[in-house]
Order: C-alpha cells, then sequence, then structure tokens
C-alpha cells in the first residue's frame, strides 16, 4: 500500500468512472431490445453490486484473521471494508430500484428473491456499524466485530445465489450482453469501481487508524499523569 501512494490511486479510480460514463454516452448501443434505455444503468449498478460482495467477503476474511490473530489494525481494515462495501450496496440498491422502475413500473417487488436478499444483506452490514457505535472499549468492541463480520459474510452466497436458492423470477437485471461494446464497458465499470471502492478503503482504514493512535495516546497521557 505504502508504494502505491493514495491520490494516484483515487485518481485512477475516478478516471475509470470517466471512462465508463464515456462507454457508456458514446460506445455501447444506447437501447436493449427488451428493456429500452433503462439498461445503461446497468453499468453502474453492476460494478456496485460486485464490488460490494468483493469487499464483504475481505470483510469477513479479514474479521476471522482478527479473531484469530487479535491485531487491532484487522479489526480497522475488516470495519472500514465494510463501511465502503455498506456504500456499494447502498448504490446497488439505489440503482436497482431505478431499473426497477423501468422495467415494471415500480420500484420495489418482495417477490424478487435477489433484491429481498439484498436488502437483508444491507440490514445486516448497518447493524453491524451500529454495534461497532454502541461500544467504547477498544478490544470488546474489536472482538464483537470480529464475530459479527464472520456470520454476517455468510449474506454473500445467498445473495449470489438467490434465484437458484428461491426460484425463477423476472430481475431486471438480466441483460444480454452479447455484443463486444457492452461487454468492454461491463468489464472497464467493474474494474474502475473496484479500484474507486479500495481506494476508498485505504481512506477509511486511514481515519480509523489515526482515531485508534490518538486514543492509545490519550490513554499512555492519563495513565502517566500528564
Amino acid at each position: 500500500m505504502r508504494l502505491f501512494p493514495l491520490p494516484l490511486h483515487l485518481t485512477l479510480g475516478w478516471a475509470g468512472v470517466l471512462a465508463t460514463l464515456g462507454l457508456v454516452g458514446f460506445y455501447v448501443p444506447t437501447a436493449d431490445k427488451t428493456i429500452g434505455e433503462s439498461y445503461l444503468i446497468f453499468f453502474f449498478h453492476f460494478p456496485s453490486a460486485v464490488n460490494c460482495l468483493n469487499l464483504f467477503v475481505i470483510a469477513g476474511v479479514v474479521s476471522g484473521l482478527y479473531l484469530a490473530r487479535s491485531s487491532p489494525r484487522l479489526d480497522l481494515w475488516a470495519a472500514s471494508a465494510i463501511e465502503v462495501g455498506l456504500l456499494a450496496c447502498t448504490i446497488t440498491l439505489v440503482t436497482g430500484s431505478i431499473w426497477a422502475r423501468a422495467a415494471w413500473g415500480i420500484f420495489w417487488d418482495v417477490r424478487d428473491p435477489r433484491l429481498m436478499t439484498v436488502a437483508i444483506m444491507w440490514l445486516t452490514y448497518a447493524g453491524y456499524l451500529a454495534l461497532r457505535g454502541t461500544m467504547d472499549e477498544p478490544v470488546k468492541k474489536a472482538l464483537f466485530s470480529g464475530v459479527f463480520g464472520v456470520i454476517a459474510a455468510i449474506n454473500v452466497p445467498i445473495v449470489y445465489f438467490a434465484i437458484q436458492f428461491f426460484g425463477q423470477s423476472h430481475h431486471p437485471m438480466n441483460v444480454d450482453l452479447t455484443q463486444f461494446e457492452m461487454r468492454l464497458t461491463e468489464a472497464v465499470g467493474a474494474t474502475a469501481f473496484l479500484v474507486l471502492y479500495t481506494a476508498f478503503w485505504r481512506m477509511r482504514f486511514r481515519v480509523h487508524w489515526s482515531r485508534h493512535e490518538l486514543n492509545r495516546m490519550e490513554s499512555a497521557f492519563h495513565r502517566s499523569g500528564i
């Protein structure tokens, strides 16, 4: 991470997002044969959906490592991943609802297993952050968060295989990406958002680590009577 400056990381991420916007605006077909122009939101919905799952898996793995090693850095990396993952999940739900309105005429359909499992996943990770916010003692907070982060990662395969688990649906995200322009834009978008979200992840970790170090120094001052 130190070999790759954060400002450059952010710049590459935003440049990739702008490139995705350019491809969507000037390169891909302007309409899908089934749902028309509304399919274009796919190129922003899909990258956020994929990367929120990636971040939640990473958070689960790092939470497990924290439980094994009890390193504060691992706890803060996991918490940071969940914060950014929750941002990506929020964008996924918002763009998904906009697309649902165009495809179905409604913003939400409780019969759709993918929508409902993503919503449950969002609530689960919002609960993770709420749990952290209720605890002041660092070791207890990290321990409870680590257990929660590992268990919450079970949501990821449930969301991914939701339609197979719970039956077929008319989920509007089923777009026929047969043309090269579509597949290229999909790949560029997914990569761009991965770079941007991982830059956000690093930023959040820096904030958390700075607070951790500040609290550690304050505790040392109190113990020394300063």
